[in-house]
């Protein structure tokens, strides 16, 4: 099994202008092989070629002129061309499938700057990566000759913390996130668990209150987005009043740093929401066998213009891709309830369904066995009591 482990970096400037310049490096080869692609294909249409074009074709075609027109290249690890051509082709792929939109042109500072790198192109050790042609660059920024056991110390990059996973290295992703270095190293583990079939939950998950088990625990929805607002804001007037030039888009440094602060911002809110789903799902994962979620249509939801920003700020959609990737880790089942199944509606103790169920009614009175029960609570033992249902039927 393939399990990932995100570190934070901390390069010297040194070597954070190498991660700059390998990131950018991806940029323009993936802008270049997308615009020679565009190209062939547009002299395919005109009659100018006979067969449509191959992005391996347009690959070997930039290995062919790399050394002439593109020397500069080669100051970056290998890994970094083969990353941008399977980027590219991973979004060709996606867009022929209808996943997404049709691939367009990276623009520095609007992209998200990240490169790859190969499995034999990097060393992990306690606290360090080493990246390969890292050290030699280095040497030569500083204008300074170095010694071999210079060169290999100054191709290290502290990492925040040791690698969690023992096994196979299968390769890594170097990103940068508000200005903050990160890596993501994917592992080849083993993994044999035994699957547990007790004990069963339902876990219902809303705004007011993010997942609400059927055992009565809770989590908290954090609101980290909605806490932060005044300050966002505050950030949002400083970077728009900074000194800007729309004609050759440049900005001042000023600005830079403004724009700096605004995306740790947003980068604290999303680490203080990931964080608590990750406890969260990592505890219901460990103490149940079967959970049942709604499958719930999550872009279908944010068409009721009242509530996407509460449900934006909730993040409902990565908290049940958590649920499933950690109980299918821990030998768990996750059963996913169909969308009209009536949760909310049904009577958990009779099982009487009732016609509306309006969300200003926090409380579900039961008017033929008389149950007064919390509503999100009521959802959740139904949701439970599906799944006991569901896996039955599958002959557990």
């Amino acid at each position: 099994m393939i399990r990932s482990h995100k570190i934070r970096l901390n390069p010297t400037p040194e070597q954070a202008h190498y991660l700059m310049q390998a990131a950018g490096t991806r940029r323009f080869v993936y802008n270049w092989m997308l615009a020679r692609n565009e190209a062939l294909f547009q002299d395919y249409r005109e009659g100018k070629r006979s067969a449509l074009p191959k992005l391996a074709d347009v690959k070997q075609e930039f290995n062919a002129i790399r050394e002439q027109q593109f020397p500069w290249t080669y100051q970056t690890t290998k890994s970094v061309i083969e990353g941008a051509y399977f980027d590219l082709k991973d979004a060709f792929k996606n867009y022929f499938e209808k996943r997404t939109e049709k691939p367009t042109f990276k623009k520095k500072h609007r992209s998200h700057e990240s490169f790859y790198l190969a499995n034999d192109r990097f060393m992990i050790g306690a606290y360090w990566i080493g990246i390969e042609v890292l050290g030699t660059f280095v040497s030569n920024a500083l204008g300074q000759p170095m010694n071999r056991r210079q060169k290999r110390k100054a191709g290290r990059i502290n990492m925040a913390e040791r690698l969690r996973f023992s096994g196979r290295l299968i390769g890594a992703t170097i990103s940068q996130e508000a200005d903050h270095w990160y890596v993501s190293v994917q592992v080849d583990v083993a993994h044999t668990v035994t699957p547990k079939t007790e004990p069963v939950v339902g876990i219902d998950v809303g705004i007011k209150e993010l997942a609400i088990v059927s055992d009565g625990r809770r989590l908290e929805n954090q609101r980290s987005l909605d806490r932060q607002k005044s300050k966002l804001k505050i950030l949002h007037k400083n970077f728009s009043r900074k000194q800007y030039d729309t004609e050759t888009k440049v900005g001042s440094k000023n600005r830079e740093k403004a724009r700096i602060k605004l995306a740790r911002c947003y980068a604290d809110i999303s680490h203080h929401r990931g964080d608590a789903q990750h406890k969260f799902t990592a505890s219901i994962a460990k103490t149940c066998g079967i959970i049942g979620i709604e499958d719930l249509h999550v872009k279908g939801l944010f068409k009721n213009r009242k509530l996407a920003k509460a449900l934006a700020d909730a993040s409902l959609g990565t908290l049940l891709t958590l649920l499933g990737s950690k109980m299918a880790l821990a030998g768990g089942i996750t059963y996913l309830v169909d969308r009209y199944f009536p949760s909310t509606k049904q009577c958990s103790g009779c099982g009487h369904v009732k016609k509306r169920m309006p969300l200003k009614y926090r409380t579900y009175t039961c008017c033929y066995c008389g149950l007064v029960i919390d509503r999100d609570l009521n959802a959740a033992i139904n949701l439970e009591h599906e799944a006991r249902r569901l896996f039955a039927v599958s002959g557990g």
